[in-house]
């Protein structure tokens, strides 16, 4: 996360549209027309708000987790927005992210092996789920008739999933999809699968 150009001396705007996409985000910072004096940041918020402050509010909205993605606009860069356009400075190694222990300085709430788990849970909970009140199959009776296709799913998750991690980037808030309800959702559906697969090993039996 960082921030974006900035004028340390007065700069005068005409007009000036910003416009931020990375993923799913498209965000506009805009300048009026008014004198800015001294050094003036422009960054996006975790909402998806178009922010513009000083150097100091802008390092207070970092420390305190509130930023997203950085803009860019006419002006100096100063040393303080050097990583101007990156989400974070921190990269991750493939050891770092398989580690059952979250990494200093990560944009995650858990372990790389967490999320994952977590992502391909809820995936999978609902696809079998659904199927079982189609078919009346079990999962394992779902998995027998297309493994390849559940497998190369669980890879795609896998995948995607380490590549965010690596780079340490973070999908910004959408609605009320956040971080935090994401890694509660994610140990409610290993729970739920987990119990599935007991309850179908024991009987014999789908369990929906």
């Amino acid at each position: 996360m960082s921030a974006f150009t900035v004028a340390r001396n007065p700069v005068a705007f005409r007009s000036l549209t910003t416009n931020v996409s990375r993923g799913r985000s498209s965000v506009a910072a805009k300048a009026g027309p008014n004198e800015i004096v001294g050094e003036t940041a422009f960054w996006t918020s975790k909402s998806g708000q178009a922010m513009r402050g000083t150097a100091a509010e802008y390092e207070a909205a970092k420390e305190a987790g509130d930023t997203y993605l950085a803009s860019t606009a006419t002006g100096v860069l100063p040393e303080w927005a050097a990583a101007a356009g990156a989400d974070s400075t921190l990269k991750y190694s493939l050891a770092e992210a398989f580690a059952f222990k979250t990494p200093e300085g990560a944009n995650f709430l858990a372990s790389g092996p967490e999320l994952m788990n977590g992502r391909a849970a809820m995936m999978g909970f609902v696809a079998a789920a659904g199927a079982e009140i189609a078919t009346g199959q079990t999962i394992s009776q779902q998995f027998a008739e297309a493994p390849f296709g559940v497998l190369l799913t669980f890879s795609m998750i896998i995948a995607g999933s380490l590549f965010s991690y690596t780079a340490n980037m973070e999908a910004p808030a959408a609605g009320p999809f956040t971080k935090e309800k994401e890694l509660l959702n994610g140990r409610a559906a290993m729970v739920g699968m987990g119990i599935m697969l007991a309850y179908e090993t024991v009987k014999g039996s789908a369990l929906l």
